[in-house]
C-alpha cells in the first residue's frame, strides 16, 4: 500500500490518540477508515460532503 505523510494540529492528533485507544484501533487505521469513508461518500454525493464543515451555523427557531 502506498505511503502518505499528513500533518495534523497537535490538539487534532491528540483527539486521534485517545479515539484510537478507546476504539482499540492503530490511528493509522482510525485515519484510512475516515479517508475511505470520505471518498466513498464523494462517490455518491459529491461537494455536498463539505456543506456541514463549510457553511454557517443556523439558529434554530424558538
Amino acid at each position: 500500500m502506498p505511503r502518505q505523510s499528513i500533518e495534523l494540529p497537535e490538539t487534532v492528533k491528540d483527539g486521534l490518540n485517545k479515539m484510537a485507544i478507546s476504539f482499540g484501533m492503530t490511528q493509522n487505521a482510525l485515519i484510512n477508515l475516515a479517508v475511505a469513508t470520505m471518498v466513498a461518500k464523494f462517490d455518491v454525493e459529491g461537494t455536498r460532503i463539505f456543506f456541514d464543515l463549510i457553511s454557517l451555523p443556523h439558529k434554530k427557531a424558538k
